[in-house]
């Protein structure tokens, strides 16, 4: 006789299923975007075994995916395995290396920085050095990225490089001991001008206010009138850095950030939930390289009344991103939020197009000269190829620096030989004019006016060495001091008596009426959502 509970429990069961079927067929078919997938594996499906060419099914999906992620704001989009194991690694705070910073030159890889105290440091390795092989192989001028991937790897392990040295025009031989690496967000703090202190923070990923943090117990006990934060070129990094950071400033219960998103789990608020470290005034720099992260952190301070904002609008992304992994260990990262401040502006509004309007800051200061002139010395490597040329000589000029007219001059030369011939935008758009109005057969008359306009031209572009002078001799000395002595050696001793946005925050700060005259009005505005 069957057994009556297993003939009931089977029943359920039967029953479940169909239900969980039907459930699922109605949710699918219920849902757009499962619905188009459902349908687009059925294309592809029938293009693999029906079409009459080859194709590759990956190749579909490639373009499919990219098509995708066209339609998408561009900080969404598709991670790669290795790129996403980079994250993962580096979002830990530290990473298994020799603590140097490289870029792709050819096929070598160029030192920019050693960190002090670091393993390459300790192997005697330079800025300016070029590595030529990394354990035997070299560089490829194809994809730099494999020899940067092997200089890094486990605490404790060995690694051979070869480099050249331009300074001694030789070959050396070096074995460095990795071990693990802290990131470097905080390149410098220090003194400034008129008692204030200086901060130069890079970047929020990672333990960055975990820096900052102590960067200002020390700087606390010597009593600055103030601290000079400084984000030019700052790229963001993760909102939780951010907002830690901010807190360090701010007094408990402040709104730092509020975030707004597809579902409640995006969208929050963010407040200070501790007692700020310091009350002291602060100036922020910034630039249009300011973004993301670094942005929030400018605008909770300013928001909240603790902080001027001098140089340039920030980028504009009022975004919040997340990662998620993927069965084939890619990434997916995806916009999930936008945020807004205290005032209740958001960067992006809602349900509207990106405007990357950014942060206004409440003083202008701008880089000033010829900016194409100092964009084209400043991209490449022609100042740190003219620095190791004239190594001896530059390095032997009495204390401070103070270069006489003459490097400049031999700056010139080095530039041109070295084919940089500089070519104003004014000077292109009249030759422009100039062939197209030869091109119409124009009046001899608009001719010969345009031909003396371009002259004029090429004659002040031949002077700009003289123009810039003051620009060059700065550089000229960052890079020298930074190739002997170090990047922190850089900032105290050039960059930071030497740039003039960082003099400007100084002076501001030891005039409190002046500072509170450009506080910013958006402290005493609030908004609830």
């Amino acid at each position: 006789m069957p057994d009556k509970k297993g003939l009931l429990v089977g029943f359920i069961s039967a029953m479940t299923i169909l239900l969980v079927l039907f459930v699922s067929g109605w949710y699918v078919s219920g849902d757009p975007m499962l619905h188009a997938a459902i349908l687009f594996e059925s294309a592809a499906y029938e293009i693999g075994i029906v079409y009459p060419f080859p194709v590759y099914g990956r190749a579909l999906f490639d373009g499919a995916e990219r098509s995708l992620f066209d339609m998408l704001d561009p900080f969404s989009f598709r991670m790669s395995r290795r790129d996403f194991a980079d994250m993962v690694e580096e979002s830990s705070g530290e990473y298994g290396g020799i603590g140097i910073t490289v870029v792709p030159r050819d096929t070598v890889l160029m030192v920019m920085a050693v960190y002090e105290g670091g393993p390459g440091y300790q192997a005697g390795m330079h800025g300016g050095d070029l590595i030529i092989s990394v354990e035997g192989f070299k560089v490829p001028k194809e994809n730099p990225d494999d020899a940067v991937n092997r200089i890094r790897g486990p605490s404790g392990s060995t690694l051979r490089l070869t480099i050249f040295r331009p300074s001694l025009g030789d070959t050396l031989s070096l074995h460095v001991t990795r071990r693990k690496i802290k990131l470097e967000h905080l390149p410098y703090s220090g003194p400034a001008e008129a008692n204030a202190a200086y901060i130069r923070l890079a970047d929020f990923e990672a333990g960055a206010s975990d820096d900052l943090q102590d960067s200002l117990y020390a700087l606390e006990e010597k009593n600055p009138s103030g601290y000079i934060i400084d984000l030019k070129g700052n790229p963001g990094g993760f909102l939780e850095e951010a907002i830690a950071a901010a807190e360090l400033f701010l007094d408990k219960g402040t709104l730092i950030v509020g975030t707004s998103g597809r579902s409640r789990w995006e969208s929050r608020t963010y407040k200070a939930e501790y007692g700020p470290i310091t009350t002291r005034p602060v100036v922020i720099l910034t630039d249009k390289g300011t973004a993301s992260a670094a942005e929030i952190f400018t605008g909770a301070l300013r928001g909240a009344g603790r902080a001027v904002v001098i140089g340039d609008t920030t980028f504009g992304k009022g975004l919040v991103q997340t990662v998620m992994s993927l069965a084939n260990r890619d990434a997916l990262r995806l916009t999930i939020s936008r945020y807004y401040f205290a005032d209740g502006r958001y960067l992006n509004p809602p349900d509207s197009t990106l405007t990357f309007t950014g942060l206004a800051p409440d003083l202008v200061l701008r880089d000033s000269g010829e900016v194409s002139f100092q964009a084209q010395v400043l991209t490449g490597f022609l100042m740190y190829d003219f620095v190791d040329q004239y190594d001896t000589l530059l390095t032997a000029w009495p204390a401070g620096f103070n270069y006489a007219d003459t490097v400049v001059e031999l700056f010139r030369k080095f530039a041109e030989a070295n084919g940089m011939r500089y070519r104003s935008p004014l000077t292109v758009l009249i030759d422009d004019a100039l062939e197209e109005q030869r091109l119409e057969q124009s009046p001899r008359e608009i001719i010969a006016a345009l031909e003396k306009l371009l002259a004029q031209s090429e004659e002040s572009d031949r002077t700009v060495y003289m123009r810039e002078m003051d620009f060059l001799k700065y550089h000229i000395r960052r890079v020298t001091v930074e190739r002997h002595d170090g990047q922190a050696a850089a900032y105290r001793d050039v960059i930071v008596p030497g740039r003039a946005d960082i003099r400007l925050a100084a002076s501001l700060l030891a005039d409190p009426r002046r500072y509170q005259t450009l506080m910013s009005p958006a402290a005493s505005s609030h908004v609830n959502h």
